[in-house]
């Protein structure tokens, strides 16, 4: 059973006397561990892909599953298990990057001894641990996405989203930063979600795919394993 699946997906705005189709008849599957990078043109709908695949906002028609649960239908519990990653840190949430990867944790009433442990580790994974106590004000981008990362990993999501991960970063640091989310994603078993611009590397990828016109192109379901019947051994063969 995919961890995400899209059914034939679609979503129209209204701009005044216009209609806008941002996704028609999108279905898309991924399983848990895979990294599936949406390609496209700025205004293409990956962002509506993104917040539709997470749950913030609902499909004119089709269907989205999680774990095999109708989006609509999630409990709280299966909700917290599907992260948007973004850089944003409010100052309500904390005043350094412990505090703000502790913040998911604090939320759901995790000791905060408990919290700040789980924390370090987060930032561990993501190479962000001698960030602990510095400010966002002293952030360069590739490291608040790393803290980002840290903040949406620390409670064990089984989906990750993130819209244009390296946005803003330095080219220099974008494969190996891209590399990190593949690296999270197969030692995790999250499935994981992202956006990239048509000339944006999307080094890491297990699968690429474009959106284009509001079609989804590309190979939009994980390839099949391939079935190798096992020979009995000759002491079981009939005669």
């Amino acid at each position: 059973m995919s961890v995400l699946a899209l059914e034939h997906v679609g979503k129209r705005y209204r701009r005044g006397h216009r209609e806008l189709v941002a996704l028609r008849e999108v279905s898309l599957e991924l399983e848990s561990g895979e990294v599936v990078c949406v390609t496209g043109a700025r205004g293409s709908g990956r962002t509506t892909l993104l917040r539709i695949a997470a749950g913030t906002e609902l499909p004119d028609s089709g269907r989205v599953r999680f774990a095999g649960v109708a989006i609509g239908d999630l409990t709280p519990e299966l909700r917290r298990q599907v992260v948007f990653c973004n850089t944003r840190f409010l100052p309500a949430h904390g005043r350094d990057a412990g505090e703000h990867v502790m913040t998911p944790l604090l939320a759901l009433r995790v000791p905060r001894d408990e919290a700040g442990l789980l924390a370090h580790r987060a930032l561990e994974r993501v190479g962000a641990a001698d960030l602990a106590f510095t400010r966002p004000a002293d952030w360069i981008p590739s490291e608040a996405l790393r803290i980002a990362l840290a903040r949406a990993i620390v409670r064990g999501p089984r989906l990750l989203v993130l819209d244009e991960p390296t946005n803003g970063v330095d080219a220099v640091e974008r494969d190996s930063l891209l590399a990190l989310i593949q690296r999270l994603a197969h030692e995790s078993g999250v499935a994981t979600l992202i956006t990239a611009g048509e000339t944006t590397s999307v080094t890491g990828a297990d699968r690429v795919l474009r959106l284009s016109d509001g079609e989804l192109l590309g190979r939009v379901a994980p390839a099949a394993a391939d079935v190798v019947e096992l020979r009995r051994p000759a002491s079981e063969r009939s005669p």
